[in-house]
């Protein structure tokens, strides 16, 4: 790893820190990672450009670095890996407003869109689909459960149907963000797409719920003091009812990365997040005019 730096980079350096497969190192007072890179190579373009976008607007964000042939990505040890100059290297815990001031500014570029929900959630659905008999002999708790999730997701979609408001407001936005996101990650320009400029926040706050870090009433009241546009606040609560939440882990369970049982910490609290939906039903119709989910608004109503 030292040879490869010294000759692609001609950076000079005694010492990397390997840590979840990504080298971390100093070199004249700066901090840099070399990431391996999990993605599409067909997307590498657009981030480093995305990436040059966001520096030149004076966004923070951490900047890709071109080796000396000028590439985005390294070949190493039959992996890619690209450069990162941190910016941010800090390993706090992002919060909330600062999941909100990332992504106030709107922008229109036509690379790494992720606000085709309609179509990723359905193929999403179809995937799942074509594969559950494989859940019933190997994953007893996934294939338990994965009826509900596919029926949320479903609400999901023919909610989406339902918006008649067109939401222009698309952002830069992350892969995933959650309570757990170090600052050092937020900022990284491998983990952004374009979408609702309403995604990470409500990714964030799905996050906290399932890991105990905010509850219901928390939340809400958090909730209540944030100002949205009327399409925004429609596509909040169709976010909010995806449960991306399941789904990841869902992945992580087949793909050998989490344990079975991990899938517990999201149904037991199923009934918690249904009136959590509720109520962040009742502050949105408060503001503007909003179908609710019959089977959840009939379940919590008096």
């Amino acid at each position: 790893m030292l040879d490869l730096l010294n000759y692609y980079y001609y950076i000079i350096t005694d010492r990397v820190s390997l840590k979840n497969n990504n080298y971390y190192f100093t070199y004249k007072n700066n901090y840099f990672c070399f990431y391996k890179y999990n993605g599409s190579l067909n997307e590498i373009n657009e981030l480093f450009n995305l990436n040059t976008y966001m520096l030149y607007n004076n966004y923070q964000i951490n900047r890709i670095i071109l080796n000396n042939k000028k590439e985005i990505l390294t070949l190493y040890d039959n992996n890619y890996y690209c450069l990162v100059l941190l910016n941010i290297n800090s390993l706090d815990y992002v919060n909330i407003n600062q999941v909100i001031a990332f992504n106030q500014r709107n922008i229109n570029l036509n690379i790494l869109l992720r606000n085709n929900w309609y179509y990723l959630w359905s193929n999403k659905i179809d995937n799942i689909e074509y594969s559950i008999n494989h859940l019933m002999h190997k994953y007893k708790l996934l294939y338990n459960s994965i009826y509900y999730y596919i029926g949320l997701t479903e609400n999901s979609i023919s909610y989406l149907k339902l918006l008649s408001v067109d939401n222009r407001n698309l952002s830069i936005s992350h892969k995933r963000v959650n309570s757990n996101t170090s600052l050092v990650e937020f900022y990284n320009p491998l983990n952004l797409v374009i979408d609702y400029r309403i995604r990470d926040l409500a990714e964030y706050l799905k996050s906290c719920f399932f890991s105990l870090k905010m509850d219901i009433l928390e939340i809400v009241n958090y909730f209540k003091k944030i100002k949205m546009s009327e399409s925004d606040y429609l596509y909040f609560y169709v976010r909010m009812l995806f449960p991306s939440y399941y789904f990841d882990i869902y992945d992580n369970i087949l793909s050998g990365k989490m344990d079975e049982k991990s899938i517990l910490k999201i149904t037991k609290l199923q009934d918690d997040y249904e009136y959590l939906l509720y109520e962040i039903y009742l502050v949105i119709k408060s503001r503007i005019n909003i179908i609710g989910i019959d089977w959840i608004n009939s379940k919590f109503s008096i």
